[in-house]
């Protein structure tokens, strides 16, 4: 790869990682997250993975398995080699998404009762709590939809 694909492709992971970061996983998360986006080939190992990042073994080994835990990354056996490679899981976005929607509704359904409990004991003004249980319960609403849309137009 020449050096300019390179770098724009670090650019890339860099931009992609202060995002990840700025939710609250590590930086390094958001690099090798990104760099399995964006690689070529979509399957890289541990040595690929610290080469192309400038990331120590134990940083690859921790946030590997991070993403393997999330459901975001799977491992991968290349016949005659013997090393272990990691790819951007299939659907794996989608599937995220969809866990994601799932505290949604539990938030939903804390806020549901918290407010609950407000509007009985009456002191507390429920407005903040009332705007947090309207929200979620429109995400909860119209969110799957999107999804099931989106898998829909994109056959997945």
């Amino acid at each position: 790869m020449s050096e300019e694909c390179y770098a724009s492709k670090i650019d890339f992971v860099d931009e992609f990682s202060l995002k990840m970061e700025q939710i609250g996983h590590p930086r390094i998360y958001g690099q090798i997250l990104g760099w399995l986006l964006i690689c070529d080939p979509p399957h890289q190992s541990f040595p690929d993975l610290m080469d192309n990042l400038g990331i120590s073994k134990a940083s690859v080994s921790n946030i590997t398995r991070m993403l393997l835990e999330a459901g975001l990354i799977e491992k991968v056996r290349i016949t005659g080699e013997r090393q272990i490679y990691f790819r951007i899981r299939e659907g794996s976005v989608t599937d995220f998404m969809e866990r994601q929607m799932q505290l949604v509704t539990d938030l939903k359904d804390i806020s549901g009762k918290a407010l609950e409990l407000v509007k009985e004991k009456k002191g507390t003004d429920p407005y903040r709590l009332d705007r947090m249980f309207k929200f979620h319960t429109f995400l909860s609403r119209e969110f799957p939809v999107l999804i099931e849309k989106f898998k829909k137009e994109h056959n997945f």
